[in-house]
């Protein structure tokens, strides 16, 4: 019997990676199961780490809500699981997306285990992230072996009655796989694929993401103000916006008076190579990404967290993250903090590397 790695979205390629590495050296059988919920970000990482899907899904049509995308991802998963020839020993999936929270309730109804990667973050409100933080606390309930990255991750899961036995700390796998990205010959070479990007070699970089859907309409727009007027302040700065391919954030972004100024760069969304290469690169970073808050303390690097609140308060508790949400002036404030910012600490509080060898001891054990 083999366990299945249920993937959908780039960072759960990414963080699931260094699993699938673990359970090969491990001689643990294994499959991967891609529902695509993410195909076009996606499909260029599978490459970058030597794997392939073994099983391919369709669950995305244009326009869905997330009504439909749930219950096509269930539908799917189910048909998939239906044809096969023996069941699963262990359902595995990483994160808080629509595809993880399918595949811990389609492990539920066809009573097989499930793992859950990264189990345990929250943000205590439910709209923020949305539907993140409900996606999560509903795989949860079922899971049989809960993968916390931290301490903090494991006590809110106690909090919610989990069976102390469950709960495993492990580390975040996303170290494993910047420490595997970073030995590769790809990330030590000079300059970036993205030839665009070439600008801002010996720059100090601001680096700039923004997609999340609470950062939609207004908030979008404050945070827009907030970049123009740093760029203006701070010629001495070169800031790279990568932009997401939500028309909802393009439109804004691309229509905006900031690609008039010249030490601003606006670029399409870049490999994990060129994204791992401008963090390491980066003075200060501006996000609303949960990978980036957990991959930037890895390069030493202060983030300004543009989220009021976060489930992954590691970092800011570290004093190497500050969350300013779409609070412009706010923003600007933080800005003169990330200026002044020293690493000093090489602790990272996401972990040692090693995360994906615990799980894959902790799977081998459960699967005895």
């Amino acid at each position: 019997m083999s366990v299945y790695l249920v993937i959908g979205t780039r960072p759960e390629l990414i963080k699931t990676a260094p699993v699938a590495f673990a359970l090969k050296k491990t001689g643990i059988p294994f499959r991967i199961v891609n529902t695509a919920q993410h195909k076009d970000l996606l499909d260029p990482y599978w490459n970058i780490f030597g794997l392939k899907p073994d099983y391919s899904l369709d669950v995305m049509v244009s326009g869905q809500s997330l009504t439909s995308l749930t219950s096509r991802i269930l539908l799917q998963l189910q048909d998939f699981l239906d044809k096969l020839e023996e069941k699963p020993a262990l359902l595995m999936a990483q994160g808080d997306t629509t595809t993880v929270m399918g595949t811990a309730m389609l492990a539920f109804y066809n009573k097989i285990p499930f793992g859950h990667i990264e189990a345990g973050l929250r943000s205590f409100d439910l709209d923020n992230p949305f539907p993140e933080e409900y996606n999560r606390k509903v795989a949860s309930i079922t899971t049989q072996l809960h993968f916390a990255p931290t301490e903090v991750s494991r006590q809110n899961l106690l909090k919610e009655n989990i069976r102390e036995n469950d709960v495993y700390v492990v580390g975040n796998t996303v170290v494993d796989a910047l420490q595997y990205i970073s030995s590769t010959e790809m990330f030590k070479t000079a300059g970036f694929n993205n030839s665009n990007l070439d600008q801002c070699l010996g720059k100090d970089i601001v680096l700039i993401t923004c997609h999340r859907r609470e950062n939609h309409g207004e908030n979008l727009n404050n945070i827009v103000a907030a970049v123009e007027e740093l760029v203006r302040q701070y010629t001495q700065f070169k800031f790279v916006w990568l932009l997401h391919p939500n028309p909802n954030v393009k439109n804004v972004i691309s229509t905006s008076k900031l690609k008039t100024y010249s030490n601003f760069v606006l670029t399409e969304p870049v490999d994990y190579w060129d994204l791992l290469k401008l963090l390491s690169q980066s003075r200060i970073i501006l996000t609303d990404s949960g990978g980036i808050q957990e991959e930037a303390p890895s390069f030493g690097k202060p983030l300004i967290v543009l989220r009021n609140v976060t489930e992954r308060p590691e970092a800011v508790l570290a004093g190497c993250a500050k969350l300013t949400g779409a609070n412009t002036s706010l923003i600007l404030e933080t800005f003169e903090w990330a200026k002044q910012y020293k690493s000093s600490s090489n602790i990272n509080p996401y972990g040692d590397g090693r995360a994906a060898d615990r799980i894959a001891a902790i799977v081998k054990h459960f699967l005895r």
